[in-house]
């Protein structure tokens, strides 16, 4: 038992998936670094709790991206979908507390108006993608810039009140130093690797991004596929608009402009492949947080030297070209260590291309 523990314990700490193994060295170098350079602030427990809370909202549009993209698709939609979550939520708690209902009641509808919203906009891309045959490129363009209006309309572009007490105490408290839209990073975290890992909708989405007709001849209906990964898409980014509401107690039709290309970022640095079929979740978390560490310490660094804050996209861009190309070379290694050994294996050789090519006619 304790070997097993021990085995464990190795492969996660350094998994055989040479991408994450590039990303942990990645994270330990960037985390080290930092806290030598800025050990008065950086390493401290108070900045810790205040980047977990930044990434919340972030992190969730992460793993929305990231579905979409295992599919071999995007979602361009997500912050315009999480930004009409949190309005019509603020709109309806606002009504309600106005009404004289109780902040409860209130809480609880505007939950449930943000996530149904969330739902029913990933259900519609799903739809003009999966049954329209709309790309996904140009149906969640088209829906970003819908639900964008939509949000300007209602709020005339101008931040609207949260409305809710209760959900604003929540999105400011937090328990052993990790804050509450963090608990529920962490709760979508497990949810969609239950959901890719451990679900057949998980391996459908899989086989679907890797090849679409190879998926349809297995049975594999890509329709209901596609409807139901971008309805689980729209519904993190329902959550999303709702941690946003909850730690800023205000609604805006314009919040998180930049967080699409972000989004992508995370996911492509995180080993999710554009092409579709691939991706870790892990390697999304470990992104995401190496990201707003390297975020963090640089705008420290930069603060107390006068430097440029555009410095910062720059480094997320260095960083980007350094884990792809090392990921690229450490997966190169990988396959020729796995062809080696395959030809020193008894009874398993390697044949030559002519010989293959032979044996494959008829």
């Amino acid at each position: 038992m304790g070997i097993r523990i021990r085995e464990a314990i190795g492969r996660t700490l350094w998994p055989a998936d040479p991408h994450l193994r590039v990303l942990i060295a990645v994270f330990a170098v960037v985390l080290a670094s930092l806290s030598a350079w800025e050990p008065g602030t950086f390493p401290q427990a108070s900045n810790f709790t205040s980047m977990a809370l930044q990434i919340s909202d972030l992190g969730v549009l992460s793993l929305a991206m990231t579905l979409a993209m295992i599919l071999a698709g995007i979602d361009l939609s997500i912050v315009a979908v999480a930004n009409l979550s949190s309005i019509l939520s603020a709109l309806s708690a606002t009504k309600l507390a106005s009404a004289g209902a109780a902040d409860g009641l209130t809480t609880l509808v505007a939950v449930l108006v943000g996530l149904v919203v969330g739902v029913l906009a990933g259900m519609g891309n799903g739809v003009v993608i999966g049954y329209l045959r709309v790309p996904p490129i140009l149906a969640t363009l088209a829906t970003m810039t819908l639900w964008g209006g939509v949000a300007t309309v209602l709020t005339g572009g101008v931040s609207v009140p949260g409305g809710s007490v209760a959900l604003e105490q929540l999105g400011t408290q937090a328990f052993a130093l990790v804050p509450v839209p963090t608990l529920i990073l962490i709760v979508c975290v497990i949810a969609v690797w239950l959901l890719l890992n451990r679900s057949p909708l998980g391996v459908k989405a899989y086989l679907l991004g890797a090849n679409s007709r190879a998926s349809l001849f297995s049975g594999v209906n890509n329709g209901k596929v596609t409807v139901a990964v971008y309805t689980v898409s729209g519904l993190l980014a329902g959550v999303a608009g709702i941690i946003n509401m909850a730690r800023t107690n205000s609604a805006n039709p314009t919040y998180g402009a930049s967080y699409i290309l972000l989004t992508i970022l995370i996911a492509v640095l995180g080993g999710v492949s554009v092409a579709g079929g691939s991706g870790r979740v892990a390697g999304v978390v470990l992104s995401l947080v190496t990201l707003q560490m390297l975020s963090t310490g640089l705008n420290m660094i930069l603060v107390g030297s006068g430097g440029s804050n555009f410095f910062k996209n720059f480094a997320w861009g260095v960083l980007l070209l350094a884990v792809v190309s090392a990921s690229r070379i450490s997966y190169q290694r990988f396959r020729r260590g796995r062809r080696v050994s395959d030809t020193k294996e008894p009874g398993h050789p390697v044949p030559e291309p002519a010989a293959a090519a032979r044996e494959s006619r008829p």
